[in-house]
């Protein structure tokens, strides 16, 4: 089975809790459980999205924004860091792709969705929470 995603290019990306999540699907591989909680989210919310599905040459540099809202035309991105490195390659895209309508879902933004919604979703992810990583990815399609 071809595991959708690849390996994270944000030197903070590594730090999440990445794996396959089955309650979610069995060929998503989310590199943080904030990924994975905004995947339930939309799932609870009834909005139809699709992790990962392009990704963007923004002058040298491949950028692959986390989720696609195909009603909206709008890619997601998840970030519980904004450092220097997601501020430029977000400055990189809005310069090159001026057209494509980009939301990134900070911190403080998650954690109110967090709030308002973590207690209605099953198998929400919290900080240390535990879940099912698959003993190894097997092939990575984009």
């Amino acid at each position: 089975m071809a595991v959708t995603g690849s390996q994270p290019t944000s030197p903070k990306a590594s730090r999440g809790k990445a794996g396959v999540r089955k309650d979610v699907s069995d060929s998503i591989y989310f590199y943080s459980r904030w990924e994975a909680n905004m995947a339930r989210l939309y799932t609870y919310l009834g909005v139809k999205w699709e992790f990962a599905p392009k990704s963007f040459d923004i002058g040298g540099h491949m950028y692959t924004p986390d989720f696609y809202l195909p009603k909206t035309d709008t890619y997601v991105e998840v970030k519980n860091f904004w450092g220097e490195y997601s501020r430029i390659r977000d400055e990189k895209f809005r310069a090159t792709h001026p057209t494509v309508r980009l939301e990134v879902v900070l911190k403080e933004n998650y954690l109110k969705l967090e709030q308002a919604y973590a207690h209605l979703i099953p198998h929400w992810e919290y900080k240390n929470s535990a879940f099912s990583v698959p003993s190894k990815q097997t092939t990575i399609t984009i």
